[in-house]
């Protein structure tokens, strides 16, 4: 077939090439000559231009062109017309033609001119709630436009591709109130931005339309029982609701970091919070942290929702129910690295980008029965946080001071001491967290939460939520717990069907979703409720630095359980108090080791941040300040104890904001160990108590321990370590300690 075709096809070559004209010896009249049609392009930025030569002939332009030629051309004579078919976005332009038609001649056509200019359009949208006088709104800074009344609003025209950050310049008066911008910022597209809200209500929690608000005891405590069979006791809350009746703040503009197992971030009380696009999910690389492993709860989710569920009729509201959220799923990492978890708190900018965060919180901890050191890469990323992080402020780290009153690790202790430490965990040991305790709806430590010196404040963390008709318990487990988000349906999460902890999270009226639990707790929670009133601080004023919202949050919280007796231990020689009392030092600071400085007030902590005019200085550590070689033997089972002085010199740190110890003993059973610490002013503070869950540990080497019970005290003077063995048959020796100030 291939022969005969080739045979053919020969043949009709020949036969063509045989047909000629007659005498001349000519192939016949050549074509006419033919030209380009092309041109100059001016201040073309955007992308999309397509050009059009007689209705048809598209050519596509690429942004920042300065020239153009089409691919068909034209012969002499010829009519040409040249269009623009589409104009170029972003940025959007509108394009012209000039000279753009005629006919042909005997060359190229190269002087059509093609102008482009790029189009500007409003900034604006809708202002609700305003009833006082004065508000005056700002874009990128600047364009003072004042506000008279509610509804629209516009800034003159900017143009196309440039940024706006539409922000509240002068808040009214007469009455006061506070405005919030949300859809603040972005890019000017193509058309008129009309979509940035501005919102001056204020609002309770009792008249909001959320409607498990109500129950949210932490917010507001009127003695409800948040689905639990318990009740609490009424006023034992944050104080938040005249925050949100006086100013109306609610977080706006402030990023939470939620570090942790994962965050659902399309939730109906979540995603409207959620940055877009800025979390992260360390197992696939993607932005998605939703826990699709765990269907026994996502304790990340439920964390999120205590920080900033939103106010949006359906649920209940977080502490901040516009800060905005950010997920890290760190703890859920399948093969967990160091890198990883530095990213997750403030060391990179991409994948993830945790460089914009305003706070961080770590509802996680370690639980170990013997010491381990601080981690120097982990100490050195918390320090560059506080220094180079929100702008050189410092980024605020919250973290929980652990769970382990009663047991932790492999040790059950007696329960009357602290069986955890909150220094055991050493990130606990750095002054740049606020390490958080948690309290019932009673008013009192929850009967989980770990003691010690490095708690900063106490939140609402609740028990356990249970009801009796489900669960069979009772006591500390029906009391309330946490009203928070959980992950959605009756499938997965701690309320999905078939639980037996409570009515509420079984699928009870009105959680018939399951997307909400009653029995989140823990200082899991405590420390998220303690971000979303960080958040309301900083929003009522953005000039905070890291140490003024811990000052802040320091000198107002409130003193509760104030009437909580020492524990004493009876010792040969007398009585040890192992546990102190609520203790004043000499700048003024109530402190206790369940409490910190007591339990979060937002209202209080608000107010002081809106006329906040404290200059804590710079801050400054003392380097560590070593005792001699020592070989002072611990008494055994004595009130006596092994005591040394060391005096740190006057100069670099004046007024204290915390301090650290070092210690170095010899000790075949480190649980027996108490170790005090007393200031130049005699105030004492206990580091670690006796009965512990350092339970057959032996020596300590090096190891840290923070207190921040001398707060606002004077640096300069005798520092004094006691050290006392509460538990009779093994014994010690002191070998040597350090003591290192920070402060100003």
């Amino acid at each position: 077939m291939k022969n005969r075709l080739a045979a053919v096809v020969l043949i009709a070559l020949v036969q063509l090439a045989g047909c000629g004209g007659g005498g001349g010896g000519g192939g016949g009249t050549p074509p006419p000559p033919t030209y380009t049609i092309g041109g100059t392009i001016a201040n073309l930025t955007g992308s999309g231009l397509v050009l059009q030569l007689n209705g048809g002939g598209n050519l596509p332009v690429n942004a920042n062109a300065t020239a153009f030629t089409f691919i068909t051309q034209r012969a002499a004579g010829a009519m040409y017309n040249v269009s623009v078919l589409t104009q170029p976005t972003n940025p959007s332009q509108t394009c012209t033609v000039s000279n753009g038609s005629g006919n042909v001649g005997s060359a190229s056509v190269a002087s059509i001119s093609i102008s482009c200019a790029t189009n500007s359009f409003t900034v604006g949208g809708t202002v609700s709630g305003l009833t006082g006088s004065g508000l005056v709104l700002q874009n990128n800074g600047g364009n003072n436009l004042p506000i008279s009344g509610n509804g629209p609003f516009t800034f003159p025209a900017s143009p196309s591709g440039t940024t706006y950050v539409v922000t509240v310049f002068t808040q009214p008066t007469g009455p006061v109130q506070n405005c919030n911008v949300t859809s603040s910022s972005g890019t000017v597209g193509s058309g008129n931005v009309t979509n940035v809200g501005v919102f001056c209500g204020t609002f309770t929690i009792g008249g909001l339309s959320d409607p498990l608000a109500v129950q949210q005891w932490h917010l507001k405590n009127t003695g409800q029982n948040a689905f639990a069979d318990g009740t609490g006791v009424a006023g034992i809350d944050i104080n938040v609701d005249p925050v949100y009746s006086t100013f109306g703040f609610t977080g706006n503009g402030v990023i939470a970091a939620v570090v942790d197992t994962g965050m659902e971030i399309a939730h109906e009380d979540l995603f409207a919070n959620v940055v877009p696009a800025g979390s992260w999910n360390f197992n696939n690389s993607t932005t998605d942290p939703t826990n699709t492993v765990d269907t026994t709860g996502d304790h990340g989710t439920s964390v999120s929702g205590l920080i900033a569920m939103a106010r949006n009729s359906v649920g209940g509201i977080g502490v901040a129910p516009r800060a905005r959220l950010k997920g890290f799923n760190f703890l859920s990492m399948t093969l967990p690295t160091e890198q990883a978890f530095l990213n997750s708190l403030g060391a990179s900018s991409s994948s993830p980008d945790s460089s914009d965060v305003f706070i961080f919180n770590q509802s996680f901890g370690v639980s170990t029965n013997t010491p381990i050191p601080v981690q120097p890469l982990e100490e050195a990323q918390y320090l560059a946080g506080v220094t180079s992080l929100r702008g050189g402020k410092g980024a605020l780290y919250v973290k929980s001071a652990g769970n382990g009153f009663d047991s932790v690790g492999m040790v059950t202790c007696p329960g009357v001491l602290s069986c955890e430490n909150a220094n055991f965990d050493p990130g606990n040991t750095l002054p740049y967290q606020i390490v958080v305790g948690a309290v019932n709806a009673d008013g009192f430590r929850a009967s989980y939460s770990t003691a010690g010196s490095a708690i900063w404040v106490s939140a609402p963390g609740g028990e356990f939520g249970m009801n009796n008709s489900v669960s069979g318990t009772f006591g500390v487990l029906v009391e309330p717990a946490m009203v928070t988000t959980d992950q959605s349906d009756c499938t997965k999460g701690y309320s999905k069907t078939g639980v037996n902890t409570s009515v509420f999270n079984n699928g009870g009226v009105p959680n018939t979703s399951c997307n909400y639990t009653n029995g989140m707790n823990g200082t899991s929670s405590a420390a998220p409720v303690t971000v979303g009133v960080i958040a309301l601080i900083l929003e009522a004023n953005p000039a905070l630095t890291w140490r003024d919202v811990k000052h802040i949050l320091a000198s107002t919280a409130r003193k509760i359980d104030p009437a909580r007796a020492a524990v004493t231990l009876a010792l040969t020689g007398g009585n040890y108090e192992a546990e102190p009392a609520w203790m004043t030092n000499a700048a003024g600071f109530n402190f206790h080791n369940w409490y910190g400085f007591g339990m979060v007030d937002a209202s209080a902590a608000v107010n002081m941040a809106r006329t906040y005019a404290v200059n804590l200085g710079t801050f400054k550590n003392t380097g560590f300040v070593s005792s001699p070689a020592l070989s002072l033997p611990i008494p055994d089972f004595s009130v006596t104890g092994a005591s040394n002085s060391v005096t740190v010199p006057g100069g670099t740190v004046s007024v204290i904001e915390a301090v650290q110890i070092r210690v170095n003993v010899t000790h075949t059973f480190d649980g027996d160990l108490g170790i005090e610490l007393i200031s130049p002013s005699g105030r004492r503070s206990v580091l670690k108590n006796p009965y512990d869950g350092y339970f057959s540990a032996d020596n300590l080497n090096n190891q840290i321990f923070l207190s921040n019970a001398f707060y606002g005290e004077s640096a300069a003077g005798a520092w004094t370590i006691k050290i006392v063995d509460g538990i009779p048959v093994d014994t010690g020796t002191l070998t040597g300690w350090a003591i290192r100030v920070y402060g100003h």
